[in-house]
């Protein structure tokens, strides 16, 4: 949490000099894989936020940047249980093919000749992804209060309620994502 709060104030202290193109797309990468998820959301949103937000959230669908690709082939072997990924596949893309903000994916050749698509978790992402939600889930009351008193409403238990279902119910299917064997 100290280094969000850390990552949050030189960005936003960055939003002031900065014109708002650069900064949604930024921060979110650097906060991780669940505000990387939960900007691509809002990145479609036009009703809830500016469109050059939008615009610029929009990036986050193909600008993930990947992990370490020792760190991915050493998950990769382990997930398979073998000492080397010559023992398993003919060859392995040097570089993913692709990333997003809870993997990546290499392409492979098996030992018997068929191309296969490799995807592979960032380490460490379901213990990231849950202390995401906590931390989402702890700020949504404070967003609906702030967003409700902009606008001029005063805020129920209900619109609390609301907002939290909606944070558990992203926060389901986020990590329902996580799970690969249900793909």
């Amino acid at each position: 949490i100290h280094q969000m709060s850390h990552i949050l104030s030189n960005e936003i202290t960055t939003c002031h000099v900065l014109s708002p193109i650069g900064t949604p797309q930024v921060l979110a990468s650097r906060l991780g894989p669940t505000f990387i998820k939960l900007g691509q959301a809002l990145s479609i949103r036009t009703d809830l936020i500016p469109e050059a937000y939008a615009l610029e959230l929009r990036q986050l669908q193909d600008a993930v940047p990947p992990f370490d690709d020792q760190d991915a082939k050493e998950v990769i072997r382990k997930e398979l249980r073998v000492g080397s990924l010559s023992e398993v596949f003919r060859s392995i893309s040097d570089r993913p093919i692709a990333s997003a903000s809870i993997g990546q994916v290499y392409r492979g050749t098996l030992k018997d000749g068929r191309d296969v698509a490799i995807k592979v978790q960032r380490p460490g992402i379901l213990g990231e992804i849950a202390l995401d939600l906590y931390v989402l889930r702890a700020l949504t009351p404070a967003q609906v209060y702030l967003s409700n008193a902009i606008n001029g409403l005063k805020t129920s238990q209900a619109d609390l309620d609301v907002a939290l279902q909606l944070v558990d119910e992203w926060g389901r299917g986020f990590v329902a994502e996580v799970d690969y064997r249900t793909e």
